[in-house]
């Protein structure tokens, strides 16, 4: 139990240094022209994709039992790199 949650309190932290680049990605987003926008609607909604399949492995992760426990953290550290990858090639991409 206690590595359960001490992994569930670094993901808090990991999410929270995503959110400020989210929070920049959004600001971007919000200053681009509507052609610019539709441009990268298909990133975005991948992005999107991405972070409920990470919060979907999250919750697997809450509810895993002892014997499921370290499929549950791989399968959860997967989605968290998808979804970093996703956030992190947006906001290269997007002027």
């Amino acid at each position: 139990m206690q590595l359960r949650e001490a992994y569930l309190q670094r993901v808090v932290a990991e999410v929270e240094d995503l959110a400020a680049h989210v929070a920049v990605l959004k600001t971007r987003i919000a200053k681009q022209k509507v052609s610019v926008k539709l441009q990268y609607n298909w990133e975005l909604d991948y992005v999107r994709n991405r972070f409920a399949e990470f919060k979907q492995r999250v919750q697997e992760l809450e509810e895993a039992g002892d014997e499921q426990l370290e499929d549950a953290q791989k399968a959860s550290e997967l989605a968290w790199k998808d979804l970093q990858h996703a956030v992190d090639t947006l906001l290269t991409a997007m002027p």
